[in-house]
């Protein structure tokens, strides 16, 4: 057939016969079914209904149709009413004069409002086609057609007025236009029968078709009804506008979703989520791929970078996993939460820059200066880029799986390259802004040993400051000594960790006034359990996933304080840190006495440890409560003999120097002396002061 179609062809076109050509989904609408025309007025409200006939070229009507049941300007619709009716004996009158056109209006009046009681409604099913009908396939019609001639602006007009109605508006209003029609010339109402009200065991078919059409269609060079109006939309169809999109590529492809991209940790990830039911997305009058048009060339370069960034092998280079960070690491694939990063010219093998950032979950305690590493790889690198190209930035943006439906971009920053350089430079001097502090831990020889604080990621910052430690019972054995637990919660957002990286000046001090906040309040449990593990000379042991938090807390509240220029040059000289140091020296005298008087029974807590919320609070009350609980722990170190006596004049040797610091810092000046409320500020530095140590170390109790 194809052959002899063809030379059917050739010969038209040798006798210059010219045949139509229409578009695949630009179809007829079919004839035999009960046919409406709608009307439709400004306001988007059904002005009237009238039935329609062959003779007003029903047949010359076409539709676009994306899929069955799909389509614009015109669709089908069930009947309105699905009925309990009886033609043949109970309805058999009312039936006869129908179909005479003999009906009166207290029949029909009558008739309708006692059947309408009972009858059942259009199922959710047909809500939500109409809807897609009225919103999103006639939007998709729109970004097509783009802007029409002036004769055509009819088609235009009728996409604006039908997205003003919802499925279910639009169903209220139609059943609301057939009854006035009918009521109005009863004797007409056979013509309207059909489409209103459907009646027998079967469930109805979608088979009346309705036409929509401008209630004002005078007013308009042409109907939508008109065939030139048809006539130009199949010719839009089939020669697309090369209009540019949303990014100013070929608009070709924009109707329709957009692709899924599958990202590690997040999963099915949808580019975008436009839903026209929710009315308020109709707020600028534009709905779907209508109000940010996308190509498929755009599409196709987005979901392609989106892929490439988040591929396996890339994972510390342009993306990392920051999902503890945030709080939200949720087994069932909620909230979930990544990282991007990478510099504006990316080589074939991008830095560590996602690392850098977001450092990693699985976290090797004893990894020294892995964030110095990093950082010095990720800013060589960057140095190279940069010999190429001076004004290279890095972009950063994170990703959250909200739901299964959505993925936002809950953050997202640009810097210049040079920038990142200098704020890895700060970050690493802000660390190191302490004095002599040491942790205890475990080795993965399961022995023990001191070790310095190492240097947090950014999103590390965030994970430890959204850890609230609390007291969680007491430890069985002889000693009872009390536990402390981490317990999640949600201070911060991981753009709080960037920030704290990357912004300076007057509009970063709100952010670091939360985040200083959130560091004494939820890490002071931290101190605690350190403080008093420290000052017997064991491990604080807690669960294997936290135990970093242990060697990162100092220097984040360092970096804190380096952050509101407050070095340690100074604050080493502060009353708060003085009265945190007193309080550490306070521990270890405490259970150097119990191990030679109380024969090494120690109390849930140490002296100093006990002070420690008092002193946060109201550091005078607790410098009082401080010099009575002293007296017996000094009077005996001053007494004692023997294996004691060494380091028992130690720590009160050590006790008069902070003592006397103490005092020469509050006779300077009112601003110096001990405050009566601590600051987050004054908080910090008390905290350090009670895990410091003297540069000769008084760890050698140990």
């Amino acid at each position: 057939m194809l052959n002899e179609l063809y030379d059917a062809a050739a010969s038209l076109e040798d006798s210059n016969i010219k045949t139509p050509i229409w578009h695949d989904d630009y179809g007829t609408v079919p004839v035999g079914k009960p046919t409406f025309f709608v009307f439709i007025d400004t306001n988007g409200h059904i002005s009237r209904v009238e039935p329609a006939t062959d003779s007003e070229g029903i047949a010359g009507l076409r539709k676009w149709e994306t899929g069955n049941g799909y389509s614009f300007p015109y669709f089908n619709i069930p009947p309105l009413w699905w009925m309990d009716f009886d033609p043949k004996k109970q309805d058999k009158p009312f039936k006869q004069a129908l179909d005479k056109g003999k009906l009166t209006s207290d029949q029909l009046n009558q008739f309708i409002q006692e059947k309408t009681v009972t009858a059942r409604l259009w199922e959710e099913k047909h809500l939500e086609r109409i809807g897609d009908c009225l919103g999103k396939i006639a939007c998709q019609l729109k970004s097509i057609l783009g802007d029409p001639p002036d004769e055509y602006r009819s088609i235009a007009e009728l996409i604006r007025r039908a997205g003003q109605s919802s499925a279910t508006g639009f169903y209220e209003k139609l059943q609301a236009a057939f009854r006035e029609a009918m009521l109005t010339a009863p004797s007409s109402a056979t013509s309207y029968f059909k489409g209103a009200f459907h009646y027998g065991d079967n469930e109805p078919k979608n088979n009346i078709s309705i036409l929509l059409e401008l209630a004002d269609m005078s007013i308009f060079p042409y109907p939508v009804k008109h065939l030139d109006v048809g006539a130009w939309i199949n010719d839009r169809l089939l020669h697309p506008l090369s209009q540019p999109d949303a990014f100013g590529n070929d608009l070709a492809g924009s109707e329709g979703r957009l692709p899924n991209v599958n990202v590690s940790v997040l999963g099915p990830v949808k580019l975008r989520a436009m839903n026209h039911e929710a009315r308020c997305q109709y707020r600028y009058g534009e709905i779907n791929e209508g109000s940010f048009p996308v190509g498929r060339a755009s599409r196709d370069t987005i979901k392609g970078a989106l892929e490439w960034l988040t591929a396996p092998e890339r994972e510390g280079k342009t993306w990392a996993t920051v999902s503890r960070a945030s709080a939200s690491n949720d087994p069932k694939k909620k909230n979930q939460e990544i990282l991007l990063a990478y510099p504006s010219e990316l080589p074939p093998d991008p830095p560590d820059t996602a690392m850098f950032f977001g450092g990693s979950a699985g976290v090797d305690t004893d990894n020294t200066g892995r964030f110095e590493n990093c950082a010095q790889n990720v800013t060589g690198a960057l140095r190279g880029l940069m010999a190429k190209n001076p004004n290279l930035d890095i972009r950063v943006f994170l990703l959250r799986k909200m739901d299964t439906a959505r993925t936002r971009v809950s953050s997202h920053k640009r810097c210049s390259a040079q920038h990142l350089i200098q704020a890895a430079e700060k970050w690493q001097v802000g660390s190191r802004n302490l004095p002599l502090a040491l942790v205890k831990q475990f080795t993965k020889d399961k022995k023990t040993a001191w070790g310095e604080p190492q240097t947090p990621f950014p999103m590390e910052t965030v994970w430890a400051l959204n850890t609230l430690w609390v007291r969680g019972g007491e430890k069985n054995g002889r000693e009872k000594q009390p536990t402390w637990s981490p317990s999640r919660t949600k201070s911060l957002s991981t753009a709080d960790g960037l920030a704290l990286l990357l912004e300076d000046g007057t509009f970063h001090r709100p952010v670091l006034d939360r985040i200083l906040y959130a560091a004494t309040r939820n890490l002071m449990g931290l101190v605690l359990a350190l403080g008093q593990a420290h000052a017997q000379g064991q491990v604080f042991a807690t669960q294997k996933n936290y135990a970093r938090q242990a060697l990162i807390m100092p220097s984040v509240l360092g970096l804190l304080l380096y952050k509101l220029n407050i070095t340690k040059e100074h604050y080493m000289k502060s009353a708060p840190y003085l009265v945190g140091r007193l309080l550490s020296l306070a521990d270890q005298l405490h259970h150097h006495y119990c191990q030679h008087v109380r024969d090494g029974s120690v109390p849930p807590q140490l002296m100093g440890n006990a002070l420690m919320a008092t002193a946060l609070e109201e550091p005078v009350k607790a410098l009082a409560l401080y010099c009575n609980r002293i007296l017996p722990y000094q009077a005996w170190a001053r007494t004692v003999s023997g294996d004691a006596v060494s380091l028992a004049h130690y720590f009160l040797s050590e006790l008069g120097k902070v003592s006397s610091e103490l005092g020469d810092v509050s006779s300077e000046a009112p601003s110096k002396a001990i405050p009566e409320r601590c600051t987050d500020a004054d908080k910090a530095q008390m905290l350090i002061g009670y895990l410091a140590r003297p540069e000769k170390s008084d760890s050698s109790n140990s």
